[in-house]
């Protein structure tokens, strides 16, 4: 590539907000660290930190099962966690397509669909824990009220209305009284999974990315939000970070937010979920387009886009000649060179972003200054299934959080996370 075709592209990575000179990462860390520092005294703020009001640590009893229902924006699921010196075992798994998601349904729908998957459960486990991806608003009585539904959902009918109260009302129904009913977000389980698979370490955080984005830690309730009423024991913090909204947003950003669910919200949630990350890599190649840096034909073929998923941007650049539609698009050399700079550009900002939120989280809670004793860091979701999105995020936990702001960091993945952690918390919190 030339030197004057390569400055008009840096020219519109940095007018996408797509390049690394448009988000330092020690300015984006003090802007995650000052909205949560807002939610300390209960300011308006992008990172509503969500006390959950749940022990993160307990017995573990060999032998008694716990029945698990997870919905996302995806499936309903459920499975049976039995542990045995500790060590987590899944059965009864089964899953439903969740309501809400390809047609509208009442927020009843869901919790009906999760009773149905759970009955079968319920001759054997007397714990039951339902695990959500969605903010949740505690009551600090163990119940409490979903804030929002992601935009690939529409749910209706689930304002001021309890969870836990209507499960427990459709289990009561079918026979089954007097369950310890938990309520647990997924953050916080994947935290509390990561300490059931590698006990004895300083100090645990949790983070879910894929489709959603979220983190969570523990800290005594009293003193992170300085709320009435709110108790000094040690609990469960869910951040809530999709909704932070101090993100850099460029030319290929404003359509998609423009035409979502939700313009000017959950700004974090459209730049770093699965989701968005290939319409993002669309966008951007149109402006390319636009400014006559691809050739004609393949101008033409990106063009012809309405949307693109991430599976065919990975495609690409697992393979930038044989790999899929874009790189039968990019076919010229010059196309491809232009493809594989705008697909790494874009995967990067996300990493960045990410890596900004954790080192945030970890600044927000003192963790991991001894380089021998590293925090513990629960890992789970479909970006960290990908090799070029995890990859990117261990280098910047490595170059910036541990070598620049001193906190010493360890990614742990282990299988079922979600649930693992679901079924601890309902054991911790009888």
């Amino acid at each position: 590539m030339d030197t004057t075709t390569r400055a008009q592209l840096d020219d519109l990575l940095r007018s996408c907000c797509v390049s690394p000179d448009t988000m330092d990462l020690r300015t984006m860390t003090q802007l995650f660290l000052a909205q949560m520092r807002v939610s300390l005294y209960g300011g308006k703020s992008s990172i509503p930190m969500l006390p959950t009001f749940l022990k993160p640590f307990g017995p573990l009893p060999d032998g008694q099962p716990v029945a698990v229902a997870e919905i996302d924006d995806r499936d309903v699921r459920v499975s049976l966690v039995t542990f045995e010196d500790g060590a987590p075992s899944l059965s009864d798994r089964d899953s439903f397509p969740v309501p809400g998601r390809d047609y509208p349904a009442p927020l009843e729908d869901l919790i009906f669909a999760a009773a149905e998957l759970l009955e079968p459960l319920l001759d054997r486990a007397k714990d039951v824990a339902l695990c959500l991806p969605f903010p949740v608003d505690y009551d600090g009585k163990g119940d409490g009220v979903i804030r929002r539904f992601p935009g690939t959902m529409t749910v209706s009918g689930y304002e001021n209305k309890p969870v836990l109260s209507i499960l427990g009302g459709e289990l009561a129904e079918r026979g089954f009284e007097n369950l310890n009913l938990v309520l647990v977000s997924e953050p916080n389980a994947v935290q509390l999974a990561a300490a059931v698979a590698n006990p004895g370490q300083s100090r645990y955080q949790g983070i879910t990315w894929g489709s959603n984005i979220d983190g969570g830690f523990a800290a005594p309730g009293s003193i992170i939000l300085r709320w009435l009423g709110i108790p000094g024991d040690l609990m469960l913090i869910d951040c809530g970070f999709s909704s932070f909204e101090q993100v850099p947003f460029g030319m290929a950003d404003l359509p998609k937010d423009r035409d979502c669910y939700g313009p000017g919200l959950d700004l974090l949630l459209k730049t770093t979920s699965t989701d968005y990350l290939g319409d993002t890599f669309r966008l951007v190649m149109i402006k390319a387009a636009e400014r006559k840096l691809l050739s004609f034909g393949c101008s033409r073929d990106i063009l012809s886009l309405t949307t693109l998923d991430l599976d065919s941007v990975l495609a690409f650049l697992n393979d930038p000649v044989e790999g899929g539609t874009i790189a039968h698009f990019c076919r010229e050399p010059k196309d491809r060179e232009v493809g594989l700079i705008v697909a790494n550009a874009v995967l990067d900002r996300a990493a960045r972003l990410v890596c900004a939120m954790l080192s945030a989280m970890a600044q927000f809670g003192g963790v991991g200054k001894d380089a021998n004793a590293p925090a513990c860091l629960g890992a789970w979701g479909t970006a960290l299934e990908v090799p070029a999105l995890k990859d990117r995020l261990e280098v910047l936990l490595g170059d910036f959080t541990r070598d620049v702001l001193g906190h010493h960091i360890s990614l742990c993945t282990a299988p079922n996370m979600t649930a693992v952690g679901s079924a601890a918390a309902a054991l911790y919190n009888r």
